[in-house]
């Protein structure tokens, strides 16, 4: 009887996708300006090749690369595991939106410097493919 109300008890402690989003310490609109940058291209085919380096630049295995959907998902493993999922889409005739959502281990990423050290090294490595850099 014990067992079974223990049972009973444990789905109540875990926390759904929603939960956690919810319960992140930044607002979804603080963690949505933090995790978006807009490039000014609308090469989206150069911005995910780009995204593929970066990601490899920084460590992280590419586990899942879609161009036709424009998504990307990575992990970095090390001490903790980092997982992100990067999504490009068009934003009218002239940019293209990168947007990016991670965990660190089991929790939902929140901290900026990630985002912005990715950002960075995108920016870097769009600079370097449009001024044909090697």
């Amino acid at each position: 009887m014990a067992l079974a109300a223990g049972l009973l008890l444990l789905p109540g402690c875990q926390l759904d996708s929603r939960q956690q989003v919810l319960a992140a310490p930044n607002s979804q609109v603080a963690q949505r300006a933090i995790s978006t940058r807009a490039f000014e291209t609308t090469n989206r085919t150069q911005v995910f090749r780009a995204v593929l380096s970066t990601l490899q630049d920084l460590g992280f295995v590419v586990d899942r690369a879609d161009d036709v959907l424009g998504t990307v998902s990575a992990t970095r493993f090390g001490t903790n595991v980092i997982r992100l999922t990067i999504t490009l889409r068009p934003m009218g005739n002239s940019r293209t939106i990168v947007r990016v959502s991670g965990q660190f281990d089991e929790e939902a990423l929140s901290d900026p410097m990630p985002f912005q050290r990715f950002f960075e090294a995108l920016s870097q490595a769009l600079f370097l493919q449009a001024h044909q850099i090697d």
